[in-house]
């Protein structure tokens, strides 16, 4: 055996010898293949050869310049892939420019191309150099995406300003613009821009900070404290009662005389006279309310920051699941033509889990659910479900009104009369 060399005498030969029979291969492989071979076919062929061939160029002593047998090989597998090619099926034409580009990478380079990278899942992208910039993308995105969730396309004119797009828009300009930058000074804030490196400025971070539980939850905490401080300074700025027209009926005496004056109060604040004592709390309340005076939606009403302070609990998990729950139990109880659909749904089923949503998910997001799936389902939503749904959360209208706030008020049995028995037949209806 030759020092220099670990090869035993022959071992080159046979090595060459199964090249030329693995490339001679290749060839019947490719000679063998049909017109009316079938894609599947023709895909395994064209890895194989390909694969066969890089593998040979890559053990030759020189590999951007191959022996005449193994070019020989290259222009037969590039004639096959060219004609090949030749098909109206857009996914197979790409699949076979993928392989001849990386024939050719090896021709040119003797090496094999560098893979390319997986690609970056989107919410990962970082788009910002500046955290306070990206928080406030992101949030706005956040508050967004719950206000989306119930967005729908409505024929027939509908109060419910939640329902529609336009009024998304103008409350995530009036958050942008009012609430952001008190937010973004907060001191919890700035300390958790301290600790977020620039590469973590991507979606999937702030979001993961949105999502905490509410113990941990900072920015969830600072927004509600916003929505909160807003609703206060707009209620001491709704004007108050007007006086009662009606003479009071005079009392005697110096305690009757004293009574009565106490009794005077001033005039309650108009928001003309505070706007100077909290100039963000009312930006944000006139931005909101110019859409509605635009027309293109209902005037959302003070009452409505109870909605607004926990639109952060209103979790896209739990949404999506209660939406797809009423959706299959409408389907089964309504009977929808869908062979794949189970029939033996309960009787009432539905009406059940819409009693349940309400004490069971964060404020008002059952009713507003019901709301929207009452729109969204409507072929299968019958206004009967609804009614009865409105009627059994109180004996009353004023327990009602109570108790599912939004729905009560976006919800009129009236609007839809029906030849069913009407569910609010056996209740006591208070005004």
């Amino acid at each position: 055996m030759d020092p220099q060399t670990d090869t035993e005498p022959g071992a080159e030969g046979e090595a060459d010898a199964d090249v030329q029979a693995s490339l001679q291969n290749i060839l019947l492989s490719i000679a063998s293949i049909g017109a009316d071979a079938d894609r599947e076919t023709l895909v395994a062929t064209i890895d194989q050869s390909i694969e066969a061939i890089i593998v040979a160029i890559l053990a030759e002593e020189k590999p951007t310049a191959p022996s005449p047998d193994l070019a020989k090989s290259v222009e037969v597998a590039m004639q096959f892939l060219e004609a090949c090619a030749a098909t109206d099926d857009e996914e197979f034409r790409n699949h076979i420019a993928a392989r001849a580009q990386e024939l050719l990478a090896v021709l040119t380079t003797g090496k094999r191309p560098a893979a390319e990278p997986e690609p970056v899942d989107p919410k990962y992208e970082v788009h910002h150099d500046v955290f306070e910039e990206a928080y406030a993308d992101y949030f706005c995105d956040y508050i967004l995406g719950r206000l989306q969730e119930f967005h729908i396309e409505l024929d027939e004119a509908q109060p419910a300003y939640l329902l529609r797009p336009a009024f998304a828009e103008n409350f995530i300009k009036a958050v942008r613009e009012f609430v952001l930058p008190g937010m973004i000074s907060n001191r919890r804030i700035r300390n958790m821009s301290d600790s977020v490196i620039q590469s973590n400025f991507h979606q999937a971070h702030f979001f993961s900070e949105f999502v905490k539980p509410t113990e941990e939850n900072v920015v969830r905490l600072i927004w509600n404290s916003i929505m909160t401080d807003f609703h206060v300074e707009l209620k001491k700025s709704e004007p108050g009662p007007e006086a009662d027209d009606k003479p009071a009926e005079k009392k005697g005496g110096l305690l009757g005389s004293l009574k009565k004056k106490k009794k005077e109060k001033p005039a309650a604040k108009t928001a003309k006279t505070v706007a100077s004592s909290n100039d963000k709390a009312d930006g944000f309340w006139a931005m909101l309310q110019a859409g509605a005076a635009n027309g293109d939606y209902d005037a959302p009403k003070i009452e409505d920051f109870g909605i607004f302070a926990v639109l952060m609990d209103y979790y896209q998990e739990i949404i999506d699941e209660n939406k797809d729950a009423v959706r299959q139990l409408l389907e089964q109880e309504m009977g929808v033509d869908d062979e794949e659909v189970d029939r033996e749904g309960r009787e009432g089923a539905t009406r059940d889990w819409l009693y349940k949503m309400v004490p069971n998910l964060p404020p008002h997001l059952g009713e507003l659910l019901v709301l929207w799936c009452f729109h969204k389902y409507k072929d299968m939503f019958n206004p009967s479900i609804a009614k009865s749904f409105l009627a059994g959360q109180g004996t009353t209208n004023k327990a009602r009104r109570r108790a599912v706030p939004y729905f009560y008020r976006w919800f009129n049995p009236e609007d839809y009369p029906v030849e069913e028995l009407d569910p609010y037949a056996s209740e006591s209806g208070e005004a």
